[in-house]
């Protein structure tokens, strides 16, 4: 019997907390995105629905293994072409002589966008709005989102200056 009341309590604590934190629809039950900040926590954040009339580059086809050497300052020792799940989120990640460079692309509108731990850093002087959260660089322009997160530097003030420059590198490339 108790073991049926802990099993009950915790299945209404979790429909709770998903329902509470917009993971799950309240009408539906199906998932919602949860916004730029949420991202953090998802390598592959989940676009909205407006995103499959939207069609995203390879973003490994943005940036040539020239282009990454010169941003991070490290060798490309391999690169994962994970090519996006779907039309409206896209990924890739390069493995470095030290470190590595993650770059993913999704579509967001800037209300999803503007939901934002209160950790987070904003950035000034890249994209429509960027911020710094949990050692990627989230930017927001024109519908989309670009979230680097780099790990070639020594410190966590240059990896930001490369994910930067990394971000600089990919918006033209995606209007």
């Amino acid at each position: 019997m108790r073991r049926l009341a802990v099993t009950a309590a915790t299945a209404l604590l979790t429909a709770a907390t998903l329902t509470g934190c917009g993971v799950l629809d309240k009408a539906t039950d199906t998932p919602t995105p949860t916004g730029g900040a949420a991202a953090a926590a998802s390598s592959a954040p989940t676009p909205t629905k407006s995103a499959a009339a939207v069609n995203l580059p390879d973003i490994c086809t943005l940036l040539t293994k020239a282009d990454v050497n010169r941003l991070t300052g490290q060798r490309v020792t391999l690169m994962t072409n994970e090519g996006g799940a779907t039309s409206g989120a896209r990924y890739c990640q390069w493995q470095l002589s030290s470190g590595q460079l993650d770059v993913t692309v999704n579509i967001e509108t800037r209300d999803q966008f503007d939901v934002q731990n209160k950790d987070a850093k904003q950035v000034d002087g890249i994209g429509e709005a960027a911020y710094s959260l949990a050692g990627h660089l989230y930017v927001y322009a024109d519908g989309k989102v670009v979230d680097v997160y780099a790990t070639s530097a020594s410190t966590d003030a240059a990896n930001l200056k490369v994910e930067q420059r990394t971000a600089e590198a990919v918006l033209p490339k995606l209007a």
